[in-house]
């Protein structure tokens, strides 16, 4: 699925599949995988739920000219959301798709 970031977004969601590889010594280390780039959440929320890992989701705007964490997906299959406020990761509802168009 590729999707087109206009020019003048003023927010733009990372979604980044996580993977772990294991070094030569035994050590495990997480690392990025596929990732996509999108105009809204929506879309990055149903990019790593349709390849059904565990991802995250940063969010990067314009006015900071920063990226920051936003949620993520655990290995199973529920969502994490990062609370601005008390700086704590509260799980997000499901989603459902039956009758959306």
């Amino acid at each position: 699925m590729t999707t087109r970031i206009p020019r003048n977004a003023k927010r733009v969601f990372y979604a980044t599949e996580s993977t772990t590889r294991t070094k030569p010594d035994g050590q495990v280390i997480r690392c990025a995988g596929r990732e996509q780039r999108s105009t809204t959440f929506r879309e990055a929320r149903t990019f790593l739920d349709d390849l059904g890992v565990p991802g995250g989701v940063t969010v990067w705007t314009e006015r900071s000219q920063q990226t920051n964490a936003y949620a993520d997906r655990r290995a199973d299959g529920t969502w994490m959301a990062l609370d601005r406020l008390t700086g704590t990761w509260e799980p997000l509802p499901a989603t459902t798709t039956e009758g959306q168009a």
